[in-house]
């Protein structure tokens, strides 16, 4: 699970509390909050146990969802333009070999 390591720091020191004084109250060892504190991987029992530390639902420890990139909807945008360029050069390229055939049939009545 992905703690929010920083929150979980901000939450502490705004609290006055040490890594020991937290580990104390959430039943851990001094260890697993350096841990969770350093990388932000927690086992689910030790974020609810941190998250009932700070009288706090789990969800508001997680690490916050990336916001949305417009790389997703650029590339959308992209294959869509893409898409309707090769729709008109194929409309495009159906009708001069249309006109193509129409002016060879019409050399081949003639007899030229």
């Amino acid at each position: 699970m992905a703690i929010s390591a920083a929150k979980v720091k901000q939450l502490r020191q705004q609290r006055g509390w040490s890594q020991e004084h937290l580990a104390s109250v959430a039943g851990l060892s001094a260890r697993t909050v350096q841990r969770l504190e350093a990388d932000g991987r927690a086992s689910g029992e030790t974020g609810m146990a941190v998250a009932a530390a700070f009288e706090l639902h789990l969800d508001q420890l997680t690490e916050d969802p990336p916001a949305p990139t417009p790389a997703g909807s650029d590339l959308l945008t992209i294959l869509l333009t893409l898409f309707i360029v090769i729709m008109l050069m194929l409309a495009g390229g159906y009708q001069v070999g249309k006109d193509l055939a129409v002016r060879d049939n019409a050399r081949a009545s003639s007899g030229r």
